[in-house]
């Protein structure tokens, strides 16, 4: 278990470390087009086709700062917006989202920013949407997120807050799974999975 951890935490230095080697030839790719779209000789279709790379070069460069955002965890709660968040990690899971043929269905109300951890949440959302991505059907299926304002109890006082739901059409989990998903090492994805995720 102690070798597994550690070959994971190697995993997110290096991938860390080489978001951070991306990200110095892509300003620099990134300023190399924003000189050419604005050249004067530039035809009106190849300033067009300079955007539209710089467009995908943003995608990139987005990718690559989230990666960074993973393992770069602050040590103080901050305020969050939550839809943010999860636009964030459905960029994140986009090739996969299409590959898979999913439906995403968006379903965000006005909530007020949440004093949390960030990158926390993103780690969370980002395994529940991953799971929800391979548990749909191969043949399309859908995957639907929910943001609304919510409120929570505590004896007679009420506190204000933000519920999320992210809700797929794949076959669901026995109530033996349902009891271990918050459990250490424990996967269903045999070969694929660490069973570290949601814990």
């Amino acid at each position: 278990m102690l070798r597994k951890t550690e070959k994971l935490a190697a995993a997110g230095r290096l991938a860390a470390s080489i978001a951070h080697e991306i990200n110095n030839p892509l300003e620099a790719v990134t300023n190399l087009l924003y000189l050419l779209h604005n050249h004067p000789s530039l035809d009106g279709e190849a300033r067009q086709y300079a955007e539209m790379a710089q467009g995908e070069l943003a995608r990139v460069s987005e990718i690559t700062q989230q990666t960074l955002r993973f393992y770069r965890q602050s040590t103080r709660p901050t305020h969050c917006n939550l839809s943010e968040i999860l636009d964030s990690v459905l960029l994140l899971h986009n090739a996969r989202i299409h590959g898979a043929n999913v439906e995403v269905s968006r379903e965000y109300q006005p909530t007020e920013d949440l004093l949390c951890f960030g990158g926390e949440l993103r780690q969370l959302f980002a395994n529940l949407i991953g799971n929800a991505i391979d548990a749909v059907p191969r043949s399309g299926g859908r995957l639907r997120v929910r943001v609304r304002p919510a409120q929570a109890w505590y004896g007679d006082k009420r506190a204000a807050g933000v519920r999320v739901t992210i809700a797929d059409t794949g076959s669901g989990m026995t109530d033996e799974v349902r009891l271990r998903i918050f459990e250490p090492f424990f996967t269903t994805k045999e070969t694929t999975g660490t069973g570290l995720g949601l814990w």
